[in-house]
């Protein structure tokens, strides 16, 4: 998922310079202007493009460009998988340099800033430092454009001093699309099933199959229930699992069920001692940033509900607040 997130976030700095320098001669000879630092975004401006990731995390990207700050700056908005994740990008020109410089702020916790250069081949280059993600900090990518509507970007990350390769985007204009509204954690509706009510549903998802945490908020407003199994079509099984401190050494418990008092509310949360462990977890097997899970209580019966994927629990639980 990190993976994923980051080659977006590339993919998307990297719009910046690209198209401009094969396409200049289309513009009006009035519009361009050896001057003008936001001429490398003209052919952008006003216009929406999907881009495809490589790699075994596949992700649509729609993107779309406009004006900002009256003309002083351009503002990029993208959205990832139909809202899953997201940012704006602010484009504006360095007053030292010259260049164009960016700030990059995302739906995934996490922001990046850097500028963009010209090789004399006319290949892109973008220098981009990430803020907030651990074990990942420089980023250096290129674009290349073969001047017939699309563009690729390829993308290389340090590794214990050597540049190796993080993926990449192809993009495609595409005029009739738009840029989905982004989901934020903490609109999530919620679930209910008799006097349940069910919030605050993650799962932390590390991008690669295998066994992950779920979480979620229970809020009971009737009589007391238990929930006494979990299941998913993502996993092999689920497991409601309860790290017990009593003795010399905490230890991994598996319950049978979980009480649900009367007119109370049951977090699941991380860094609590409780979670649901979704054993064979296959990320494959998610639609549009969510997976199904089927939870059975033992009064109000069974409720399916959709669970957001996320890099990061911790920050998402969060979010709710």
């Amino acid at each position: 998922m990190k993976r994923l997130i980051l080659s977006v976030a590339v993919g998307l700095a990297l719009l910046a310079g690209a198209p401009a320098w094969s396409w200049a001669q289309e513009l009006p000879a009035a519009e361009v202007s050896a001057e003008d630092p936001f001429v490398p975004l003209y052919p952008l401006i006003g216009r929406t493009w999907r881009g495809i990731s490589l790699g075994p995390d596949t992700a649509e990207d729609v993107v779309r460009w406009d004006w900002a700050v009256d003309g002083h700056a351009v503002r990029a908005v993208h959205a990832v998988n139909g809202g899953v994740y997201g940012g704006e990008t602010t484009f504006f020109p360095d007053g030292e340099s010259g260049n164009l410089i960016f700030s990059y702020l995302t739906s995934g916790g996490f922001h990046t800033n850097g500028s963009l250069t010209v090789r004399p081949d006319g290949v892109m280059e973008i220098e981009q430092m990430v803020h907030g993600l651990d074990g990942l900090e420089r980023l250096r990518s290129t674009v290349t454009v073969p001047g017939d509507g699309t563009y690729q970007t390829r993308t290389l990350v340090e590794r214990d001093g050597r540049w190796v390769p993080f993926g990449g985007f192809d993009y495609r204009i595409e005029s009739g699309a738009t840029v989905p509204r982004l989901s934020r954690s903490g609109e999530q509706s919620a679930v209910s099933v008799g006097e349940l009510s069910l919030s605050r549903r993650i799962v932390a998802n590390p991008g690669e199959p295998g066994d992950v945490a779920a979480y979620l908020r229970i809020e009971n407003a009737g009589p007391a229930d238990r929930l006494v199994a979990v299941s998913c079509t993502c996993a092999e099984r689920i497991e409601m699992h309860r790290i017990d401190r009593s003795g010399d050494r905490p230890a991994m418990v598996s319950d049978a069920s979980w009480a649900v008092e009367a007119e109370d509310r049951l977090d699941v949360r991380p860094g609590s001692p409780l979670h649901l462990m979704l054993i064979g977890f296959d990320p494959a097997r998610a639609e549009h940033g969510q997976v199904e899970l089927v939870l059975s209580f033992e009064q109000a019966g069974d409720v399916s509900a959709g669970f957001d994927l996320t890099p990061d629990s911790r920050a998402s639980w969060v979010r709710f607040d």
